[in-house]
């Protein structure tokens, strides 16, 4: 199981998930965020108990936690340019 050879499904998760990430302009962003955050932890917990049947649903779940990680950053860093 290693990580080399399932890099693709880690890239397609993050894809996927980061697809599914809400909006930083939604009107209920909160709740939003709420929901996929909750969603990505069940999908990791259960992907982790079928990790050795099916590693690439743990590996396409890994790419959605750096999904994930990006998406806080992104609304935790704002860049403003004022003149």
């Amino acid at each position: 199981m290693d990580i080399s050879q399932n890099v693709n499904v880690v890239l397609y998760g993050f894809l996927v998930w980061l697809i599914i990430a809400p909006r930083l302009g939604a009107e209920r962003y909160g709740d939003w965020f709420l929901a996929y955050m909750s969603a990505l932890l069940f999908s990791l917990i259960a992907s982790s108990e079928i990790m050795m049947v099916k590693p690439v649903a743990f590996f396409f779940t890994v790419g959605g936690v750096f999904a994930f990680c990006y998406v806080l950053a992104r609304s935790m860093v704002m860049i403003r340019i004022r003149k």
